[in-house]
């Protein structure tokens, strides 16, 4: 099977791309009051064909499951990532019961994956796991069946999802990196990530390939009559190593995921340095690093820690239903 650092370059656009992905308009974190939760279906867009499909609860599961986590994890991850995947679709299900989007014609979610998570196809998965394809389905299958029936709450109510391939080492929370105080999306422990192959990452930019980059994704920032040490300054970092914000030159400021997506860096957690005549940005972890970490989640799960545990360490006061 594929490599985790291969799969996790393709699940990269699930993991960074959307990070606010299941708020409800108008109060964040808080799902609509004395609706029915439960739901055997969910309704696709599929947006290629313009195509509103309704698909078996336990299906859609298993296919995002294929997308957004190894298949090769332990069982005890999958069936977090697979509470994880219902919670969402009960989530969208009730925020378009509440306040209908336009362009998903009646569907819950589409494949568009800079607005939901990811979901496979059995054709794409296919395409991802190749001839390990039977093996990785059986296995994400089992623990889908294993969890069906339970979601994620927080006081009654599904929560609001959010996950990262791995943590810089303790995740971040909702506030600092969205803006949004969600309880649940906090700061946790994660050290364990560190461990693991591709937590560190290096990358290096000359002065032209740096320039080139700020002026075509920031027009108004000015770096020219400015020294190359101040071109990229760090201005607020918060505990967990999350950048908030970054001066690029002396007078423009971004956010740190501003930054990181500017130049394909894999997290908002990083040091820049400008030495030798290049810049050198080191980041730790991979993804916007709020939520559960799924790297540590199996760590966990290798150290025998039960779905349940899992998500209660990296949800703390949320429990299953």
């Amino acid at each position: 099977m594929k490599n985790h650092i291969q799969l996790m370059a393709v699940f990269a656009v699930f993991l960074i791309l959307v990070p606010c992905i299941a708020f409800f308009n108008g109060k964040s974190g808080q799902a609509p009051a004395n609706t029915e939760a439960g739901s055997d279906t969910v309704k696709f867009l599929f947006t290629e064909e313009d195509k509103v499909e309704e698909i078996p609860m336990e299906d859609y599961m298993i296919g995002a499951v294929l997308a957004q986590m190894p298949a090769d994890f332990e069982e005890e991850a999958l069936k977090a990532q697979a509470v994880l995947a219902h919670t969402y679709a009960v989530r969208r299900i009730l925020n378009e019961k509440e306040n209908p989007t336009e362009a998903l014609k009646g569907a819950a979610m589409s494949d568009d994956a800079s607005l939901y998570l990811g979901y496979f196809t059995e054709a794409q998965a296919k395409e991802l796991y190749g001839d390990d394809y039977k093996t990785a389905y059986e296995k994400i299958s089992k623990a889908v069946k294993a969890v069906k029936d339970d979601i994620l709450e927080y006081e009654g109510e599904p929560i609001t999802v959010a996950f990262h391939a791995i943590s810089g080492g303790k995740t971040e929370s909702a506030l600092n990196a969205w803006g949004e105080d969600i309880p649940y999306l906090t700061v946790c422990d994660s050290s364990w990530d560190t461990e693991i192959s591709g937590f560190e990452k290096q990358t290096e930019f000359t002065p032209d390939e740096l320039s080139a980059r700020i002026s075509a994704q920031f027009p108004d920032a000015d770096i020219s009559g400015v020294s190359e040490e101040k071109w990229i300054v760090p201005d607020e970092t918060t505990a967990s190593g999350t950048v908030l914000s970054v001066g690029i030159g002396e007078s423009f400021f971004i956010t740190g995921q501003q930054f990181a997506n500017a130049l394909s860096l894999p997290s908002p957690c990083f040091e820049a340095e400008y030495s030798d005549g290049k810049f050198i940005i080191t980041t730790r972890g991979y993804g916007h690093l709020v939520g559960m970490s799924q790297y540590g989640a199996n760590y966990l799960a290798r150290e025998g820690k039960s779905c349940e545990e899992i998500l209660s360490h990296y949800f703390p006061g949320t429990a299953l239903s």
